[in-house]
């Protein structure tokens, strides 16, 4: 049997870029495959900006000798699932497996503290249940599992990421022509948490 296909689901956010950067950086030889959705269910601004922070990413991989395959799904069906609880999860199974090489390891980004873990289990099975489809063998991976915000932050920075290469708001705004965050919502918050605790840390040590 050929050797997995390592495949990251990435949005462009904080922690999916880490998982990204971790595999490039850890193997650069290896070609990372990374899949992206476009959801018009989602906030048209945070759509934007994420495309606009995965270009960033990807110009800097490059610069980095980092071998990546990106493709974007484009989904328009609006069914009001954003309402219904992550929907963003749903999307990925829903829509990414299908593409999947029957041997892959498919990377989230998932982290200690996200409600995602509330349906980690559903989620699974729904994947094992479509990898059915074609005998494929489809290994989940979460690599920040139990990686807290502030931890994340502090790799993110240790590995000198640009922060025009990340987002993390669900909300975001516009401001003087440009995309901003809204400072509300629970990534902006959590986020503002982690930068509080990273700065705390960095003045005591």
């Amino acid at each position: 049997m050929k050797k997995p296909v390592d495949i990251v689901v990435w949005s462009g956010g904080l922690d999916s870029t880490l998982v990204l950067d971790q595999l490039c950086s850890s193997n650069p030889s290896k070609c990372i495959w990374a899949f992206s959705i476009d959801w018009d269910v989602l906030d048209n601004l945070k759509t934007k900006k994420e495309k606009e922070v995965r270009k960033n990413y990807l110009r800097y991989a490059k610069k980095k000798g980092y071998d990546i395959v990106h493709r974007t799904i484009c989904v328009k069906a609006n069914m009001g699932t954003k309402h219904l609880g992550h929907a963003q999860a749903l999307a990925w199974a829903s829509y990414v497996t299908p593409y999947l090489p029957k041997n892959s390891n498919l990377y989230l980004g998932y982290h200690t503290g996200d409600e995602f873990w509330e349906c980690a289990s559903w989620f699974g099975k729904y994947v094992e249940y479509a990898s059915k489809i074609g005998e494929r063998k489809i290994t989940l991976k979460y690599p920040l599992k139990y990686m807290s915000k502030y931890r994340i932050l502090e790799e993110i920075k240790s590995r000198r990421i640009p922060a025009s290469c990340v987002w993390t708001c669900e909300q975001p705004r516009k401001r003087r022509g440009k995309i901003v965050s809204c400072g509300k919502c629970t990534p902006c918050i959590n986020l503002r948490t982690a930068k509080y605790e990273y700065n705390l840390r960095k003045r005591v040590l």
